[in-house]
């Protein structure tokens, strides 16, 4: 295969990834116009219209914890399929749901299959790359992960009037079904297991002919895909020992302990801001959903500084940074409404936030997942339940507390932005102990 081949490969492969990537986003950023819709037909408050977006977020988790496990076992093309054509079956129920409460249990389906494709793009790129080229293969895929969504409040905001609330989960339907076309064409079975490879001794395990692919060398000096430490390949091994290797891991562990907090405090503000923006502070659908596309950019902004900071800096030190930063938005929106600043005090805070949100999501992933590869949907499916989990148990907080003024998202967002923060300095402390011993050697 020539280089131009190869690389025009591994871009389809990307943009597929990218695709797959954005069903979770826009399950959720497509209806957020709506929820003033919801609620005044179904009859429901503030509380009831969020546990449709929390529900959601449960069948993220769930999806997570089990998809990425199985992957290993079975390979990653066939789960990722059959999520893709769940997603677009579920979906379609939802545009015919009879009740907010059969709405939110099709969401948690919903969710569960969205988390098939999440969380496999994941294991799919592990599988395909590692160390700095890792962390460059996410960070492509949030950024079409990022970007696609950022229209997602807009064109629901424009359908609303034209489909309802049913004609949006209509038309996320029909682009869910041209993503799961786009997927069967594109995206190949990238884990030895599914493509029933088996290592040898030496480590020269079948390669699919993506760029960026090198063996990966775990800490303990082990081969980590392919090699002797691992004769029988994942498949082979019993899921209690796949968690078992994942959870011994402390950079894992603590990693996913940030992604959970970064993925609950986006979350948060996206279940909160369709209320606080257009019920507490006036705004129509048009411009709530023009705020949002603002806001969102930040998103974009952080994952794209972020990028090019860890071509140059250790991972540890930028997701300090960036997560310092959510940390001194969410702690002014409070006393910034207090002295009166209104909405052109709160959204800057909310952009901000949203931007070191942006610069933890790809660097939190890629340090997760950076010692898995034997085990990578495993780990994925472990990362995947961890932050959507904590997304789903998080993000109605704000709600179920009343939101009249801006201090019960403010007091959630810089609860997670702390936890964050405290997460990334311990990942630092982290590399800096695993690299002692080494360098004493």
């Amino acid at each position: 295969m020539t280089n131009a081949a190869t690389m025009r490969r591994t871009g389809l492969l990307i943009v597929a990834l990218g695709l797959l990537t954005t069903l979770g986003p826009l399950s959720i950023d497509l209806y957020l116009p709506a929820f003033p819709v919801l609620q005044r037909q179904f009859g429901a408050d503030d509380g009831a219209v969020q546990l449709t977006l929390a529900g959601m977020t449960v069948g993220l988790a769930l999806g997570n914890l089990v998809t990425g496990a199985w992957s290993d076992r079975v390979g990653r093309r066939r789960p990722l399929l059959l999520a893709s054509a769940l997603h677009v079956v579920v979906t379609l129920l939802c545009a015919a749901a009879p009740s907010l409460e059969a709405l939110a249990a099709l969401r948690v389906a919903q969710g569960v299959a969205a988390a098939g494709s999440s969380v496999l793009v994941l294991a799919i790129a592990r599988d395909v790359s590692d160390g700095p080229g890792l962390v460059r293969l996410v960070s492509r895929i949030t950024l079409i992960t990022t970007t696609v969504p950022l229209l997602a409040p807009v064109a629901g905001a424009a359908l609303l009037p034209l489909v309802g609330w049913r004609g949006i989960f209509g038309v996320l339907g029909v682009f869910s079904a041209v993503v799961l076309v786009v997927t069967t064409v594109v995206v190949p079975e990238t884990h030895a297991v599914g493509r029933g490879v088996r290592a040898d001794g030496d480590g020269s395990a079948e390669r699919n002919g993506l760029a960026g692919r090198g063996d990966s060398v775990g800490r303990n000096g082990s081969a980590m895909q392919g090699g002797s430490a691992d004769r029988s390949g994942s498949a082979d091994r019993g899921t209690r020992a796949r968690l078992r290797a994942v959870l011994r891991d402390p950079g894992f562990r603590t990693a996913t302990l940030l992604g959970a907090m970064t993925y609950a405090g986006v979350y948060a503000y996206v279940a909160a801001s369709p209320i606080l923006l257009q019920d507490v502070h006036g705004l129509t659908a048009g411009q709530f959903a023009a705020v949002f596309l603002a806001n969102s950019l930040g998103l974009v902004v952080g994952v794209q500084v972020s990028a090019s900071l860890q071509r140059r800096r250790p991972n540890a030190p930028v997701l300090i940074g960036f997560a310092a930063l959510t940390a001194v938005a969410a702690l002014a929106i409070v006393p910034l409404e207090r002295a009166g600043a209104g909405l052109p005090g709160l959204l800057p805070c909310l952009w901000v936030f949203v931007a070191g949100c942006g610069g933890c999501f790809a660097g939190a992933a890629a340090r997760a997942l950076r010692d898995q590869s034997a085990q990578a949907g495993t780990a994925t499916s472990l990362y995947g339940f961890g932050t959507f989990a904590a997304a789903g148990l998080i993000a109605p907080v704000a709600g179920l507390i009343g939101l009249h003024d801006a201090a019960p998202i403010a007091g959630v967002l810089t609860a997670t932005a702390l936890v964050g923060t405290t997460s990334a300095v311990l990942l630092r402390r982290q590399d800096r102990r695993a690299v002692l011993p080494r360098s004493r050697a």
